[in-house]
């Protein structure tokens, strides 16, 4: 029997209204104080047809759920439009000619070949979120010795790839595919994941940008290609930054594809933003999933958004409406508010004495600012014309947003909007590690036992994959080939 749809939408709509004691009037002076342009008599002819959109029904749900906006409840029309949960529930978008998967809520099948291999382990972010989606790291591939330091520290019971007879520690380009696989007790074929970004400098926008043709690292994406060859996992994920996916460097990212496509692997690649995932920081990289002998796998569905337009509009994409609402995402104060009255006392506690020349020029330097409200006379000589200095110089965060990228030097303010958004310094070592969704247990090393030096446990953190962001997408990945094992 058809069923008439623009009737059944146009009763469940009513009937909400109805539960929660809201008129249409009412329900548009909500939408006007959030910036939404509806009206009383716009509103009343959307419901008596029946056929209004996604976006209109998320924004209905936003504001008669009083704009909180984080909870599946929302969507379940008090039982008369129930849109249950299911099982790794697929959607699809026409825009970005990808997929995603809602892992969260499904009943997955538990993967026993959950075993991951990492390369440019670097201080292990990628790895503490895998490892929270259910994969276990059973050998790491990391060059720099401060990282391996730290690696050992938090996770003795992960391998580390040491040196050889020709080769300094962890230096991938001399270590083979058969060695990663003694090493991880693994035979080819039996990885459950292989992961890694190779250094991003050759491809970032604040770089030289010279790519491939960079002599020191800009080839290493080949060693991540000839391992994934060499060890045959299930799947595996190669994060980088957005620059790679420049015009000039378009190369690489075919070479990859026909790579991959050759040793029997579909692909998806996209750019993502980890604030979409519960970091506390709006950070776009550019990340490839590979899958073997299926379809070309499928991204997280995002669980949290910037505002309720946003969201509808990523809906419209869709060729099916989500059973849930999404998080806002998660601000700097939200973070902060996590750490510990001790933290400072920690032995990784670090951060930058600033003069009291610069300490007054914050001063003046309200949430969201930067250098271009300081008066002239405040200004050094290299600010005052501004030509070549970024919008977020010696710029202020808010404690209602995510903050900006977190990069190697975010501890130093005149590298970027990196002053405290309510204090008059930069950020401390801690704070730009919650900011990128470390534990509170983790905690940074140098090698040789020295103390921990703003350099180093800023490159350690500021070079990192989120956690959270490696949990999302190793969340996917894992309902996927549970569905395969």
């Amino acid at each position: 029997m058809n069923k008439n749809w623009n009737l059944y939408a146009k009763k469940a709509l009513k009937l909400v209204l109805k539960n929660n004691n809201l008129t249409t009037s009412e329900l548009a002076e909500r939408f006007i104080e959030s910036g939404i342009t509806e009206t009383k008599a716009s509103i009343d002819n959307k419901i008596s047809r029946g056929t209004f959109s996604a976006s209109f029904l998320y924004q209905c749900l936003y504001h008669l759920n009083n704009q909180n906006f984080n909870s599946d409840e929302s969507l379940k029309l008090t039982g008369v439009l129930a849109l249950p949960i299911k099982e790794g529930r697929q959607f699809f978008s026409q825009d970005k000619n990808i997929g995603f998967i809602r892992p969260q809520g499904s009943k997955v099948n538990h993967l026993k070949d959950n075993k991951v291999i990492s390369l440019f382990t670097g201080t292990g972010g990628f790895d503490i979120g895998l490892e929270q989606a259910g994969f276990s790291t059973v050998a790491c591939v990391e060059i720099d010795e401060h990282c391996r330091e730290t690696l050992r520290h938090n996770k003795p019971e992960w391998v580390l790839l040491d040196k050889g007879d020709d080769r300094m520690p962890g230096d991938i380009r001399k270590i083979t595919s058969k060695e990663i696989l003694k090493a991880a007790k693994l035979k080819k074929g039996e990885a459950a994941l292989v992961v890694g970004g190779a250094p991003c400098q050759p491809f970032s926008n604040i770089g030289l940008k010279k790519g491939k043709y960079d002599r020191k690292n800009g080839d290493l994406f080949l060693e991540f290609v000839r391992v994934i060859k060499g060890t045959a996992p299930k799947a595996f994920i190669f994060e980088n930054v957005t620059g790679i996916t420049q015009a000039k460097h378009a190369e690489v990212i075919s070479y990859m594809q026909e790579r991959f496509s050759d040793i029997g692997y579909k692909i998806s690649y996209s750019i993502i933003n980890a604030a979409d995932y519960g970091v506390p920081q709006k950070r776009l990289r550019f990340i490839i999933l590979g899958l073997k002998g299926t379809e070309a796998p499928l991204f997280p569905m995002p669980t949290h958004s910037k505002d309720l337009k946003r969201w509808s509009l990523f809906v419209d994409s869709l060729n099916q409406p989500p059973d849930y609402l999404p998080t806002v995402w998660k601000s700097v104060g939200q973070a902060f508010e996590e750490l510990p009255d001790n933290y400072k006392e920690r032995s990784d506690y670090k951060q930058m004495n600033v003069s009291e020349l610069i300490r007054n020029r914050m001063e003046l330097i309200g949430p969201g600012e930067n250098f271009k409200v300081l008066p002239m006379h405040m200004r050094p000589d290299c600010w005052k014309s501004g030509k070549h200095l970024g919008h977020d110089t010696f710029g202020r965060l808010k404690s209602n947003e995510p903050s900006v990228t977190i990069r190697t030097a975010a501890y130093n303010p005149t590298k970027g909007k990196y002053i405290h958004p309510t204090e008059n310094r930069g950020l401390d070592l801690i704070e730009m590690s919650v900011l990128q969704s470390f534990p509170l247990t983790w905690e940074f090393k140098c090698a040789k036992n020295k103390p921990i030096t703003l350099k180093s446990g800023g490159a350690q953190i500021g070079n990192a994959v989120p956690p959270l962001l490696a949990k999302a997408l190793g969340g996917a990945l894992y309902v996927q080939l549970s569905h395969l094992e």
